[in-house]
């Protein structure tokens, strides 16, 4: 019969062969302090809201004001950890290197960069107002594709987006659309990913915002009333 203390010394003896075996790996920190890998913060860079030659006289077919809400974030993009894409189909997420303010709320501070720059309204876009209600449209946005892509050797960057836009008084779609935008990483790093996906989100706001007017104002001149 095997005594309480030749059991203990047994188990002892597993655990030392064990922890040997891990290094500092994630048995050995469940029984010592180990100093974890440091979490990098990051941002997307906001656009330039100096407006091009030409934008003042751009037309903004919609009369009234508009609210720019939260992007919609489903599945993988709802955490805090940057995505990344091997190819086509396998996903998965930085657990060290993260959002340092949630996806969506970026994506809404640039689309009202964009909106500043190129308004559609004629009372501009304010991001996340007090009332939404209040204004007169509602810009929704949702996230389909923002991360890392990895093929072979190539490092590049993909943004997805779809929007809507809404008329608050009833909720019924005005305009809908979506675009997307890819490229190679500026940079073999994570600050240069996070710089070209500002880049691509800029580029994907303005192409859905140019869309949206060109398509509202030609519904206007070919007879159609101007939303209400």
């Amino acid at each position: 019969m095997t005594t309480a203390p030749a059991k203990a010394a047994r188990w002892l003896a597993t655990l030392a062969l064990l922890l040997a075996a891990e290094g500092c790996g994630t048995l050995r920190c469940l029984f010592f302090r180990c100093e974890g890998t440091p979490r990098e913060l990051y941002r997307l860079t906001l656009p330039d809201t100096t407006a091009s030659p030409g934008d003042g006289m751009q037309a903004r077919p919609l009369s009234g004001s508009m609210a720019i809400t939260t992007y919609a974030t489903p599945g993988i993009y709802s955490g805090a950890g940057i995505v990344f894409r091997k190819g086509d189909i396998e996903y998965g997420f930085y657990p060290n290197r993260e959002w340092a303010v949630p996806l969506g709320e970026q994506l809404g501070v640039v689309t009202e960069r964009v909106l500043t720059r190129a308004p559609l309204s004629t009372e501009g876009a304010v991001f996340d107002p007090p009332s939404r209600r209040a204004q007169t449209y509602i810009w929704r946005g949702t996230i389909r594709e923002f991360e890392e892509v990895n093929r072979g050797n190539q490092v590049l960057a993909a943004v997805r987006i779809d929007v809507r836009i809404l008329r608050s008084a009833d909720d019924s779609i005005v305009w809908s659309g979506s675009a997307r935008a890819e490229g190679p990483a500026s940079a073999n790093s994570m600050a240069g990913i996070v710089r070209t996906l500002s880049t691509l989100a800029d580029s994907v706001v303005s192409e859905l915002a140019g869309r949206a007017r060109r398509d509202l104002s030609s519904a206007i001149r070919t007879g159609g009333a101007p939303p209400q």
